[in-house]
């Protein structure tokens, strides 16, 4: 039944695709917001955009015997925005995912399932003159719902929040324990969800599939952990000289200052390292939405830096680890950030520091990365520079991976892709992207592509939804507008909706306003249709060829035609030649043809047997 709905989405977003003159299907909600100046046409945030903010103050302590966090946090929330709030506060309890009776579209351990999930001790508003008073609260799914009062633009609300959850340790679902003694643990306090211009309050669950929407805040947080661990962290550590000793401290200063790379802690010094075996780590991080940390008894830590930009402080990079190879990751960090910096998305990179966790899953997070380490060099710099443009999709632009993934992960995939290729020693990640297309929209499940990714609960199309088939739509975009064009793009939206929360009307609509060209064919063809990848060689005529369109995608045209004088040569159209709903291009030669193949290894195609043509 559930298949059945989503399928009908797909009619339905086709059949309004005809009923508005063929132009890209927007929501009634977005078309609002551009009334209310909050949005544009032009793909620029409007007049009167603006987002809200929160201020955390937070004080936990994690114990790895019993794998118990406990905390308390003082949350402010900044409304700034004008809108309906009806005295509803939203926090997001993602690791609700861990509860009994929780809704999951991926297996938890059933070690790891409590029966209070992220257990929500006590709630209270903080008065002006400083008391406390009770909040009616209430939790549902992975939303924690409370009431302090009414509130409208300009109010600040202050939350005292005290909670407790166990991490888990088996499941490894985007952390977990690692190694002897090495944690990694994201989404660990209840934290403030984002309300915004076109949705209100989010309040989509988090089943295991979907990822996360985040509001920007400033973050001041203290952990304590004992066995004597290392903690890392979002943001920067405050009072490394109380917790390191003169050996790591110097070591660690070394290293903020070098090229190469610097063995900061290891098993020689890591015992000493620390002044005490407990300890309370001090982090501060501005304007970044999330906050995640490490912690590892048993870990090697090794640190570089790097010159971004001229003018622009070294950043530094390190890697958390337990392989000695792993530290391979950092000069493939360093050369990512100098990419993203510089050419695409051409934004210097905003934060002090990246570090790498070696953990499991590769996931991103604003300052770290917890990722597998395969031991393989073209997969382990994938993963690494994947990870790290995450740092700017959807981290210094707030995406809504929860609902459009194809926007954050579609851009991560597309925007080092050639940078990766020219680093790869074997792959290449843009005929790779094409393989899985290819496999997954020839599926009885396949779906539109701009499906909300929340009911994207098949895993396969989940993925190359997310993955694969944007980095394609993108690729061939650039094809059409121009790589300066397209870099152009890339750099105004990131900077544009820098610390705002962009949607995929806004990238269309910036697209064509840059550009100067009419796309709404191409993304309803990408994005909003459940066409197919196949073009075929309808016929050859004399010196005609003519290609036609069965499956419908709008795809770029690759043709490569062997003359009877023995010489070739390669026509190319981009996609936009099937604009208008043009089923068929004729392209005409000087020369009496012998053969014609159309395709490459970088555009997908579900039926090669029709993309051929012999002379007899």
């Amino acid at each position: 039944m559930k298949l059945l709905k989503i399928n009908l989405l797909g009619i339905l977003l086709t059949l309004s695709y005809s009923v508005f003159c063929q132009s890209v299907y927007r929501s009634s909600t977005f078309e609002n917001a551009v009334t209310n100046k909050t949005r544009t046409l032009t793909g620029l945030p409007g007049e009167k955009y603006v987002n809200n903010f929160a201020e955390y103050k937070i004080t936990a302590t994690f114990n790895p015997q019993t794998h118990i966090l406990e905390g308390e946090e003082f949350v402010t929330y900044h409304a700034n925005m004008d809108g309906y709030y009806n005295d509803r506060i939203y926090m997001n309890l993602y690791r609700n995912i861990y509860k009994k009776g929780a809704l999951r579209t991926r297996p938890c351990s059933p070690d790891d399932i409590t029966d209070e999930g992220m257990e929500i001790l006590e709630i209270k508003r903080v008065t002006k003159s400083g008391g406390q008073d009770d909040v009616f609260f209430y939790v549902s799914n992975t939303s924690l719902v409370i009431a302090p009062g009414k509130f409208s633009k300009g109010d600040k609300v202050t939350l005292y929040v005290r909670w407790r959850n166990k991490i888990a340790a088996n499941t490894k679902h985007r952390g977990g324990k690692y190694n002897d003694n090495s944690w990694f643990i994201p989404y660990w306090y209840p934290q403030i969800a984002v309300f915004d211009d076109v949705y209100g309050w989010d309040n989509v669950a988090h089943t295991g599939n979907e990822e996360f929407l985040f509001e920007f805040a400033n973050y001041d947080v203290n952990i304590t952990v004992g066995e004597k661990m290392y903690v890392w962290a979002t943001g920067e550590l405050l009072n490394k000289t109380d917790i390191y000793s003169k050996n790591v401290l110097d070591l660690y200063a070394k290293a903020q200052k070098s090229d190469s790379e610097i063995s900061i802690v290891n098993s020689a010094n890591r015992e000493a390292g620390l002044k005490k075996a407990e300890n309370t780590w001090h982090f501060k991080a501005d304007s970044v939405p999330d906050f995640a940390f490490c912690c590892s008894s048993d870990a090697d830590w090794t640190g570089s830096s790097v010159q971004l930009t001229k003018n622009q402080k070294r950043t530094f990079t390190s890697a958390v680890h337990h392989s000695k190879g792993f530290s391979y990751v950092i000069p493939m960090t360093k050369k990512t950030l100098a990419y993203l910096s510089t050419q695409r998305p051409g934004v210097p990179y905003p934060y002090p520091h990246l570090t790498i966790f070696e953990g499991g899953g590769g996931m991103e997070f604003p300052m770290m990365v917890n990722e597998d380490f395969d031991n393989e060099y073209d997969s382990d710099f994938f993963t690494t520079s994947h990870e790290v443009t995450h740092s700017y999709f959807p981290f210094l632009t707030g995406m809504y991976q929860n609902r459009y993934a194809f926007m954050d992960e579609g851009l991560a995939m597309y925007v080092p892709q050639n940078f990766q290729n020219s680093e790869f020693k074997t792959r290449n990640i843009t005929e790779d992207a094409a393989r899985c297309v290819n496999y997954v929209q020839s599926s009885d499940n396949y779906v539109p592509m701009a499906t909300p990714s929340y009911s994207q609960t098949h895993l396969w199309i989940y993925t190359v939804n997310s993955y694969y088939k944007p980095q394609m739509a993108y690729t061939f975009l650039e094809e059409i507008v121009g790589d300066r064009v397209m870099e152009k793009i890339l750099n105004v939206f990131t900077q544009s909706w820098r610390g705002k929360h962009p949607l995929p009307y806004d990238f269309f609509n910036l697209c064509e306003n840059l550009s100067g060209l009419n796309l709404k064919d191409y993304f309803h063809s990408w994005f909003y249709s459940v066409s197919l990848p196949d073009l075929s060689v309808a016929q050859v005529k004399d010196k005609t060829i003519t290609i036609q369109n069965p499956g419908g995608l709008m795809l770029p045209v690759y043709l490569k035609v062997k003359y009877k004088d023995g010489s070739v040569e390669i026509i190319e159209r981009n996609a936009l030649c099937w604009a208008g709903g043009n089923n068929s291009v004729n392209m005409t030669v000087n020369k009496e043809i012998d053969a014609v193949e159309l395709g490459n290894s970088t555009i997908p195609d579900i039926n090669r047997t029709n993309n051929s043509w012999y002379a007899e």
